[in-house]
């Protein structure tokens, strides 16, 4: 309150002048400090530390990272330790103003975590496997089928020429045994009706 009535003293010019510019600067600074303070505090609150870098940058790299205590998880999907404190070295990194490949190779180095961490296997040397095999599975599954589909085809049209298999006089014998062995000769049947 006091600081408030110098500065009106002053402004109005009933202080007298050795003292005004004493007065001015210490309401001043009056009126810095809790800004000052409080900006403080926001800044603690929010978590920015003054460091640019692109956030939607940092959550794209965050899929790109595999959780290495998490199952087939992400570092973005899992809220243990170690991802969050992956996260935050994450953002570091690019605060400091590494690149995508550059972080992903910090990551992905022998003495870290090793190539593994990363989501999507590297696209060289044994790596390459992973990217060429399934290719290869799914051509060879559909030359199988259609492979398969030809002799379905073939077999049916030769089915068709074919004749019945009870037309043939050369299963009569086999069922007249049959027949004789349930005894369904002539008596049963006599019988039956």
């Amino acid at each position: 309150m006091e600081s408030r009535l110098t500065v009106k003293l002053v402004i109005k010019g009933t202080v007298r002048r050795p003292y005004a510019p004493i007065l001015v600067s210490v309401a001043t600074m009056i009126g810095l400090v809790p800004g000052i303070l409080f900006s403080g505090v926001v800044t603690a609150q929010s978590g920015e530390t003054g460091a640019s870098y692109d956030e939607t940058k940092a959550q794209e790299i965050d899929r790109m990272l595999m959780c290495p205590v998490c199952p087939a998880q992400t570092i973005d999907q899992t809220s243990v330790p170690l991802a969050k404190q992956m996260r935050a070295q994450v953002r570091e990194l690019l605060a400091s103003g590494a690149t995508r490949e550059e972080v992903l190779a910090w990551f992905s180095a022998p003495e870290r975590y090793g190539p593994s961490v990363l989501a999507e296997p590297p696209r060289s040397g044994f790596y390459l496997i992973a990217w060429i095999v399934p290719g290869v599975v799914v051509v060879a599954a559909l030359i199988g089928g259609l492979l398969t589909l030809r002799a379905m085809r073939g077999r049916r049209g030769a089915a068709a020429e074919d004749p019945a298999p009870g037309d043939g006089d050369g299963l009569q014998p086999y069922l007249a045994a049959v027949d004789r062995d349930l005894a369904l000769d002539g008596r049963d049947r006599a019988e039956e009706t």
